[in-house]
């Protein structure tokens, strides 16, 4: 269904979405990271650096995980300054110290990578304390990390008294949260579609002055969660740095089109970009019930 639209798949990186080719446009931005410690979160990071920004915050649980990648980028881009934040975002608290450890330099980049897949079950077996669980950090974590960012940002230009230029917020998301069913998914599926709509109501709500937010299907990437994801080994396998590079390219003014819909990495970026006035036109890669060509399938 997913490629309807756009029918040139892609799974691994290629050159026309090489993040070097972006340095002049992505010099001396910074970039905040949820889940930045491992996975696609760290594939993320790579590529951010890849494309010359200036300073990557990457946020997550684990220390020993967000030091070995910072670790890796230091390593490959000494040029780029990477700042590692112990955080849980379902803490209110803990996502006040992030922003506050920031300090005074506002991210420009947003990427909500962080998320949480409950225990694959029916319905009726599951334990719904896991259930939930899936909503407070796919839903509320994120929402909390977002208005937070948005704070910061305004605090950030009230304090030099002019207006920062327009952010990007990125949010990972599921195909899983469309229209494909999923078993044993009850809770991921129904908080990623939640965070898909939230996306969408988001571009409303705050002025393309201030911020666009694009939602992403990363691919089916080999992290901890593909194991437990019920019919993941049943799709292509999605390279890391594709995902990570695409990610990149999203923060691009070319992608600006993008705002407040709903993309796949695996998407030909060309191919794409090549339907930008029929996907304006049409108002479509957007949540809707309508029985109308490209609404509900993407």
């Amino acid at each position: 269904m997913a490629f309807r639209l756009v029918n040139t798949p892609r799974f691994a990186p290629y050159e026309r979405l090489s993040p070097s080719q972006l340095q002049d446009e992505l010099a001396n931005k910074s970039v905040l990271i949820t889940g930045g410690g491992k996975g696609i979160g760290a594939a993320i990071a790579k590529s951010f650096a890849e494309a010359g920004v200036s300073r990557i915050h990457i946020s997550g649980r684990d220390q020993k995980n967000l030091n070995a990648t910072a670790d890796e980028i230091i390593c490959a881009f000494p040029a780029v300054q990477v700042v590692c934040h112990v955080t849980d975002i379902v803490s209110a608290s803990d996502v006040a110290e992030l922003f506050q450890d920031i300090g005074t330099e506002s991210p420009d980049v947003l990427v909500n990578n962080a998320g949480y897949m409950p225990n694959a079950c029916p319905f009726a077996e599951a334990d719904l304390h896991d259930w939930w669980r899936g909503f407070e950090v796919n839903i509320l974590g994120t929402a909390q990390v977002v208005q937070a960012f948005l704070r910061h940002r305004r605090a950030n230009s009230q304090q030099r008294d002019q207006l920062l230029p327009p952010a990007v917020v990125l949010s990972l998301n599921t195909a899983a949260a469309l229209n494909y069913p999923v078993p044993s998914s009850t809770s991921y599926a129904s908080s990623k579609a939640a965070l898909a709509r939230f996306n969408e109501l988001l571009a409303v709500d705050v002025p393309e002055s201030e911020a666009r937010f694009v939602a992403l299907h990363p691919g089916v990437v080999k992290t901890d969660m593909y194991d437990r994801s019920p019919g993941a080994h049943l799709a292509p396998v999605t390279e890391a740095k594709l995902t990570g590079d695409w990610v990149v390219w999203a923060a691009s003014r070319e992608a600006d089109f993008l705002a407040g819909r709903f993309a796949w990495v695996n998407w030909d970026v060309d191919a794409l970009v090549s339907k930008k006035e029929e996907i304006i036109e049409g108002n479509l890669l957007k949540t809707d019930l309508k029985e109308e060509k490209w609404r509900t399938e993407l």
